[in-house]
């Protein structure tokens, strides 16, 4: 096969496998929401768990709810229909934590952490649909702003444009995916320029993806149409 026919089959193969890159995200206002009800799940609709840094120690509370929309009388996943938008809420506090829900443990001791300039989510955000924010009051009121953006991993973040976020002061963000959660395996994370707290919260299930499996039998089968080719 020419040098011409390989370097087409490897250009499409290139724009089949290659992931689109991030861009900037309009943060959204919470304080416009119109949510409709929560999953409840083995601990109710509500999940509480601790933000802990690397000593093991608490330095933040996050609670975590997954939405319907408002049009829903219950937020049931097996029984809804297909490209349901889930609205993913948590509620950050750093510095403070209240009583975890079980399994989770409750770390001791708690300690402050002042100017957090960053809350991101530590796994791809399977289904998202663009849309996120946070509370533009609870912002106001600590004396912060975000900018969100997703990376190349499809992990949103949101960081401050200033490092005011302290302890006691709660924010509540969002973001919303068309896939249900699949467990409380997600990996949340606040941070400042001293460390980092990582906690547990809900985990979007995968969606499969055909699109894959299918661009590779397509690459195989135009390479094998082109060495034919090139036989006669």
């Amino acid at each position: 096969m020419n040098t011409r026919r390989w370097s087409l089959v490897w250009f499409a193969a290139l724009v089949c496998s290659t992931d689109i890159f991030a861009t900037p995200i309009t943060a959204a206002d919470y304080d416009g929401l119109n949510l409709g009800p929560a999953i409840v799940g083995p601990v109710g609709p509500e999940v509480e768990t601790s933000l802990t840094n690397e000593n093991g120690n608490s330095v933040g509370d996050l609670s975590s709810s997954v939405n319907c929309p408002a049009s829903f009388n219950q937020c049931v996943p097996a029984e809804n229909p297909a490209n349901t938008i889930y609205t993913y809420i948590h509620v950050i506090t750093p510095g403070e934590d209240a009583p975890n829900d079980p399994p989770f443990h409750n770390p001791l001791p708690v300690e402050a952490f002042d100017d957090v300039q960053k809350f991101n989510l530590g796994f791809s955000a399977s289904g998202f649909n663009g849309v996120a924010g946070f509370s533009f009051s609870d912002a106001a009121d600590a004396g912060v702003m975000f900018e969100i953006n997703v990376n190349e991993q499809d992990q949103i973040i949101w960081e401050t444009m200033t490092a005011d976020w302290d302890t006691g002061e709660s924010i509540r963000f969002f973001w919303q995916t068309t896939q249900a959660p699949s467990g409380p395996d997600g990996s949340y994370a606040i941070s400042n320029e001293v460390g980092e707290g990582v906690g547990e919260g809900p985990l979007p299930s995968v969606p499969i993806n055909v699109t894959e499996p299918f661009a590779a039998i397509m690459f195989i089968l135009i390479g094998i149409a082109l060495y034919r080719r090139d036989s006669d």
